[in-house]
This record gives C-alpha cells, sequence and structure tokens, in this order.
C-alpha cells in the first residue's frame, strides 16, 4: 500500500518543476473579464479551475462532452468575437442576451503544475476499483477546485463525479458577481449552487456520519444509514466589490453585527437591506459542516454613487475588503 501512495502522489500531486511546454489556453472560455486575471487560473500549484466553454468556440470539443453534463447559458451577439472583450454586462451586448439559451459544458484549466494530469488521472482511474478508490481520494482532497464566476458549471461537475469521488471534495473556491449587475438568471443558478451544496452536505440527525475512506467498499444501500453525499470542508469565497474614484475613506463598513440585524429584519418582516436584498448570502449559509470559510474581496473600480442601491453595494463592499462581512459569514457556518 505504501508503494502505492508514493505511486499515486508522484502522479497527482502538483509538480515540483513546472513544465513551460504545456501551457492552458483560455481562448474557448465564456466571457468574463476575471476569468483572465484571476489569480486561481494558473499560479497556485493546488487549484484546478473549473470554467464554462463558449458555446460558439468550444465546437472543437464536442468529442468530450458526451462524457460530461452540458447545460444551457445565456448567449447573444457579443462584440469580442471581433473586438477584445472588456465586461459582460456591457451594453454593448447586441442580440436576444436575455432570451437566448445554448448548451455547453465546462473544462478543467490545468497549469503548468498540473499539466501531467492531462494524462495520468484518466491512464490510472480507469485500472480497477480499487485503484480508482485509491487515487480518487489523493487527487480530489488535494486540490481545490475554483469556479470563479462560473457558477453554472459547479452543480454539474459534481454530478459527473462518482459518489465516491465526490465524498472526497474538500476545497471549493466560488466568486460571487458584483452584486448591482446580477441578472435573474444569476440568482437562479447561485440558488441552484446552494441548495445542491446545502442538501449534498446535510447528515440527517438520526444518523452518524459515514466514513468516506471506505464508502467504496459499501455497496449494499441497506449497510449503513444515510450520509451526506459530501464531506466539503473549506470554502472560499470571493465577492466582486467596487471602490468608487473617491474612495471609501468617507463610508462606513457595516459589521458582523449589523448584517445579523439586517438578515433577521428581512426574516421577520421582509425587510429589504437598503435595496440590496442579502438572501444569496442566506441561501449559502444552508451548507453544513465547514471547518473554514474564507472571504476575499476582488476589488474593482466603479461608477460614483447615483442611487440607494449603489450606495449599499459600495459600503458592503467595503465591508468585504475590511473583514466584517467575512466575519459574519464564518460566524454562521463554521461550526464550533
Amino acid at each position: 500500500m505504501e508503494i502505492r501512495l508514493m505511486i499515486y502522489e508522484y502522479m497527482l500531486l502538483p509538480s515540483t518543476q513546472p513544465t513551460t511546454t504545456h501551457g492552458t489556453s483560455v481562448a474557448n472560455l465564456l466571457p468574463d473579464f476575471h476569468t483572465y486575471f484571476s489569480e486561481d487560473t494558473n499560479n497556485d500549484p493546488f487549484t484546478l479551475s473549473v470554467r464554462t466553454i463558449d458555446p460558439w468556440l468550444g465546437a472543437q470539443a464536442s468529442r468530450t462532452w458526451r462524457r460530461r453534463s452540458t447545460y444551457h447559458v445565456r448567449t447573444g451577439t457579443f462584440p469580442h468575437y471581433t473586438q477584445s472583450f472588456t465586461n459582460v454586462y456591457s451594453s454593448a451586448i447586441k442580440g436576444p442576451f436575455l432570451t437566448t439559451t445554448t448548451p455547453t459544458t465546462y473544462r478543467v484549466l490545468l497549469s503548468p503544475y498540473t499539466a501531467h494530469l492531462r494524462s495520468t488521472v484518466p491512464s490510472l482511474l480507469s485500472i480497477n476499483r480499487q485503484i480508482h478508490a485509491e487515487a480518487a481520494k489523493i487527487l480530489y482532497s488535494t486540490y481545490t477546485f475554483a469556479f470563479h464566476t462560473s457558477i453554472e458549471a459547479v452543480v454539474p461537475f459534481l454530478s459527473d463525479l462518482t459518489p465516491f469521488s465526490r465524498s472526497h471534495v474538500k476545497n471549493l473556491s466560488i466568486t460571487k458577481k458584483a452584486l448591482p449587475y446580477t441578472k435573474e438568471f444569476d440568482r437562479a443558478e447561485w440558488e441552484s449552487l446552494c441548495a445542491y451544496l446545502a442538501d449534498a452536505s446535510r447528515i440527517p440527525s438520526s444518523s452518524q456520519p459515514a466514513n468516506p475512506n471506505t464508502a467504496w467498499a459499501n455497496t449494499d444501500p441497506q449497510d449503513g444509514p444515510p450520509a451526506p453525499n459530501m464531506f466539503l470542508r473549506h470554502l472560499h469565497l470571493n465577492v466582486i466589490a467596487g471602490r468608487p474614484e473617491g474612495g471609501w475613506d468617507h463610508i462606513t463598513a457595516p459589521t458582523a453585527r449589523d448584517y445579523t440585524t439586517m438578515l433577521r429584519m428581512r426574516q421577520q418582516w421582509g425587510a429589504s437591506t437598503g435595496g440590496m436584498d442579502l438572501e444569496w448570502a442566506e441561501q449559502l449559509m444552508a451548507v453544513q459542516g465547514l471547518r473554514d470559510v474564507s472571504v476575499k474581496a476582488l476589488v474593482e473600480h466603479c461608477a460614483p454613487v447615483q442611487s440607494e442601491k449603489a450606495a449599499f453595494w459600495v459600503a458592503f463592499s467595503k465591508s468585504v475588503e475590511e473583514g466584517g462581512f467575512g466575519e459574519w459569514v464564518r460566524g454562521v457556518m463554521v461550526g464550533e
């Protein structure tokens, strides 16, 4: 067993000497400014980034789609096909953007540290059931699977894994889009993601959690009590934040206690929070079993504040950057 472990680690862990000949192209990904500049795309050896393929630029990969779940994304006529792309929410987008959907799927971006996984994973995991179980445990518990703003790809990706592999996914990273520019379909995708993670992590009160290390050997569903589908331990939440040209110096950021009060107001009286609903955070808080939640602001320039909604977002953004929002989220989601 020790020799097999050494082989698994050699074949599945990040390379100590990153390759210079196998880079990861992002040319066929669904347009998103943050995809190209996200820090998890190539730099972190222990991160595997998962992104949605642009349905109009990913036809060459159609054969591999048979092995992956497909899902629909909103499409239209984008100017980036003929010029540099800047903002998916730009008013320059033409066509039936809010009414047309096109099927696509996801892809995993391999960095210079993980380029070898392109050949080692399919060859190793297909040998036999025992090796699949032993190798999958190392593979899926070692890496952080980072989806950034490709929220629509999370459920299909996790659903495509075997139950045993899915039970060993420990670390996820997701990004919440800029709140003022969130569309209705963005909200639906976020709600679907949170519902899936909450359901997969829920442990029935009458049962003890199953041991994921031996779950592969249990072929009889009657052998034990129902157990969660995932044992997620670390969630990294990026939040796209806005900082106006004048900065945040004269803006009061909400504290963790303020968020608790706002959530109670919404639950008891249905009150909105300065024109900005925090329902998305409440949906995320239904996920159980986490040992750590890290929250980071991805700060970008925003237009001058001209509405109550924008004013709340700017104050909220400062709170994310300074830690008040993260303190609130951790206080609710992380068990003692």
